[in-house]
Order: C-alpha cells, then structure tokens, then sequence
C-alpha cells in the first residue's frame, strides 16, 4: 500500500537559499520545455527529451537526472490538459527521485545547484522511514521547506469476518456508527464559522495589512477539518479491529450534483469533507487487515432496518408505517449499510436484506 509520508526539513539559511535557487532554476527550465512542447506540439517524453536536454543542459545549471525529472514533470502537466500551454510556478514543487534524495538516519541528502545539501528532518511518523520508495516531491510553503515522499507500507492480511459497522455519513453529524455510537459536526462547523466570519471581514477591508492576515489563515480551516477526519477515522478503524469487525460504508461520489440544498446551507454542504473521510477510513482498514466494503446508498435511510420495508425520513426521525419500528434515521441508516457491507462480502446472504412481506420462498423457508 502506498502512502505519502510528510518531511519537514530544518535547514540552515544558505541551504534555504540554496533550495530557493534550485526551485527557481527548475521550473525556469520547465517553463523553458513547455515552450517548446507547445511549440512543436510534442508532449511524448521520449521525443521532447531529445528536442530540448542538450540545450538546456548547457544553458542550465541543472544536473542530467533533475532535468529528466522536469521533462517529465512537463509531460505529466500535458497530459492532463494540453488545449493551452502549461506554465509553472517559479516556487513550485519539484520531483527527486533515488539518484538526486537519500536517507541516512534522520538527515536527508538532496541535490541542489550548489551541490549535495545534508539536511536534518523530522517527520509525524518516522516508523514509515524504512519503507521509503520512489519518489519525492520538495515543497516549500510559508517560508518552510517539505519532502512529500512515497512510502510502500506492507498491507495485512484481510481478516475473514463476517460481520460489519456500518458507517453513515453525514453533515449535522460527521459519521453515525451502526451500534448508536455518533461523532458529531458542532465543534467543526464552530471553527469553519469563526474563520468564514474572519475572512470575510477582512476582505471587506481590501488593505495590504488584510491581504498578509488571508495570507497567514490560508489552510488553516481545512487543516483542522483533515485532523479531526484522521481523529475520527482512527477511532472508527481501532473499534472494528476491537470487535473483530469489517467497515461498510456508502459511496457518495457526485452526491452535491444529485441533490439541491438551501441557500444557507450551501456553504456547510459543499464544505463536507465526506470523500476525504472516506479515503481516510480505507487506507487505515487495509493497513490493519480490516475488509473494507462500499454499498450503494440508495434508500438506506429510508428502509427500515426491521421488516425491510421503505418507511417515512423527517429531518433526523424515521418512522416505518408496516411494522411500527423508529429510530434516529442516521442509525437506521448505518445499520441498513452494515447489512450490506455483509451482502458484499458474503453473497450467499443476500436474503439477509429481503422484506418479509415480499421473501422469497427458499429464503423464508430457512
């Protein structure tokens, strides 16, 4: 399984100012390679490294293998779009591989125009350091320097379980757990409030003394927002492998295009950070051999979780008409999804989720 591994570099000043430098001295020379990529119309790597290495290798201070890393990085940029030329940030982040970045112990050698830079780090999970592999990726942000660098962790084995949690997610609750157990919205939709309320009183200001505090605010709300995701998708991840239990969730990709909220709830809703929980929820599962199982969420909420029936969703209350059964919709909702999560593992069960009313014969029979 791969991860991303984040590096925060402690430099010296001149190594700072040796880094700006091969920053700069990179993306001018990717700048220099997206001329010509457009100009020819040549976006193949093979043929646009022969149009442009020995020039540049000699009008550059770069070495062979950082001006391959930036043909490539113009070549990766053309695939994604290539109806407009392609510019580059002259602080924008590029791309080390093994022969220019290595490890030894806590200190990382990088390639620089001014030579090889040996730079202390310090990482928020050094146990991944052994597992190190492929690429990396030099950021600099605020006036610090990061690796973004691939790790390869081993997965474990999936476990053979049969039963699931279900996991509802949601925007006045972040996530609702099939056993009753609720992480809610409050305390984020506080944060994201406050700064929404900061942010637009300093923009109505429009001075140069606003621009530096947007500036400086800039990532903190979703910062925040990603922390309590890690928060809640660890807490999910440890209760299943407590349980010895699997992870059912609902696949709600494109849900802002299928559905229309209020005017005043647009801001929250198109602020939900679901899919991010969601990746979150996947690669901790697999990283601890929990299967993890999406299901189509269609009616999950309004079916009822005891006769399987479709019954009546108020806001938060469900109500089923056929068997008299109510609950919190969002608990009957992730317990409708826990079901499924088992129909998908376990097929031969799929009788498991079929109304009494309309079971079939060999079903009903066992």
């Amino acid at each position: 399984m791969k991860l991303t591994l984040q590096i925060k570099l402690l430099q010296t000043e001149d190594q700072a100012k040796s880094l700006l430098a091969t920053l700069k001295e990179s993306n001018g020379a990717c700048n220099k390679i997206s001329d010509v990529a457009w100009e020819k119309r040549t976006f193949n790597q093979f043929k646009l490294h022969h149009l442009v290495y020995h020039t540049l290798k000699k009008s550059s201070r770069l070495s062979a293998q950082m001006l391959v890393r930036c043909i490539s990085k113009v070549v990766d940029a053309y695939k994604l779009d290539r109806k407009q030329k392609r510019p580059f940030r002259l602080l924008g982040a590029i791309t080390y591989d093994a022969r220019i970045l290595s490890y030894k112990g806590m200190t990382a050698s990088l390639w620089s125009v001014h030579g090889r830079l040996k730079i202390p780090f310090v990482c928020h999970n050094p146990k991944y350091l052994p597992y190190i592999k492929g690429e990396a990726d030099l950021v600099y942000k605020k006036g610090k320097f990061y690796l973004f660098q691939t790790v390869e962790v081993p997965e474990e084995d999936v476990k053979d379980i049969e039963d699931f949690i279900g996991v509802d997610f949601g925007v006045t609750d972040i996530a609702t757990l099939s056993d009753r157990t609720t992480f809610g919205s409050r305390p984020l939709n506080e944060v994201r409030d406050r700064y929404f309320e900061v942010r637009r009183s300093v923009q109505s200001k429009g001075t140069k003394g606003s621009r530096k505090l947007l500036k400086r605010l800039k990532g903190r709300e979703q910062r925040h927002a990603t922390i309590i995701n890690h928060t809640i998708s660890k807490s999910i991840v440890e209760r299943a492998t407590t349980l010895n239990m699997g992870i059912a969730v609902e696949d709600l990709t494109h849900i802002r295009e299928r559905t229309t909220v209020r005017k005043a709830q647009r801001r929250r809703h198109h602020s939900w950070a679901f899919a991010q929980l969601r990746s979150f929820l996947d690669y901790k599962a697999k990283r601890s051999g929990i299967p993890f199982v999406v299901v189509d969420p269609r009616y999950t909420s309004k079916t009822c979780n005891t006769c399987k029936c479709v019954g009546d969703r108020t806001g938060k209350h469900f109500t089923c008409p056929s068997c008299g059964y109510t609950a919190d919709a969002d608990i009957n909702a992730a317990q409708n999804i826990a079901q499924l999560g088992a129909i998908v593992n376990r097929p031969e069960k799929s009788c498991m989720f079929s109304s009494a009313i309309h079971m079939p014969l060999e079903c009903s029979i066992l």
